[in-house]
């Protein structure tokens, strides 16, 4: 894969067209009205890293009719839409990007990724591989809440009440994490394990179709 690594924007994006192939315009709209907005660097950060995708090999646009809805340059032919689908080299630097594994050094800046990540897992890793990963998330999520708690043990904050606020909120988002994360091992442990998808079936609940 030529031109390094990716910007986790960039790992988003390649994980949405893995799961559906999709126009600049799907995309755009699936940005500005879901809470995947909160990934997107700026407004104008989608076409440019499509095109960066694109070099780099791990996409391919097929050119197809535009969609009712889609808009038109005024004065210009029908628009014709141009739809993202993953190449080999993208699958597999998704795959791998959704097998990095959790560290406890980046787990409060990355956590956010992590949930992406582990959203991104179902229908593509078996159970137990995702069980691995939510356990690893456990681990580094309670070393880091037991080293925040050390800290706030160690540390006389009896005179700065601001700081010590911001404290108890790192320590609050960071313990709810940790019991989602607990929780989510025991949901999926639970859960009955569903039937291979005979062949011509329909997409799962939830996944885009073109």
């Amino acid at each position: 894969m030529a031109g390094g690594q990716l910007t986790s924007f960039e790992h988003i994006l390649l994980g949405m067209i893995c799961a559906a192939p999709s126009s600049g315009y799907d995309l755009k709209r699936i940005f500005a009205a879901t809470p995947m907005g909160i990934y997107q660097p700026s407004s104008g950060a989608l076409y440019p890293a499509l095109r960066r995708l694109e070099l780099k090999g791990l996409v391919r646009a097929q050119t197809s009719p535009g969609r009712t809805g889609e808009p038109a340059r005024t004065g210009s032919p029908a628009r014709r839409r141009r739809v993202y689908e993953p190449t080999q080299t993208g699958r597999a630097a998704h795959t791998g990007w959704l097998r990095t594994p959790v560290e406890q050094a980046t787990v409060s800046r990355d956590l956010g990724l992590h949930l992406m990540r582990f959203a991104m897992m179902e229908y593509l890793f078996p159970r137990e591989e995702v069980l691995t990963f939510l356990q690893n998330l456990t681990d580094a999520l309670a070393a880091f809440t037991a080293e925040l708690e050390r800290y706030t043990a160690a540390t006389d904050l009896s005179d700065s009440h601001h700081p010590r606020l911001a404290l108890d909120h790192g320590l609050a988002v960071h313990r709810a994490s940790l019991r989602w994360a607990e929780h989510a091992i025991a949901a999926l442990s639970a859960a009955p394990i569903p039937a291979p998808e005979p062949a011509g079936s329909v997409l799962p609940a939830g996944a885009r179709s073109e």
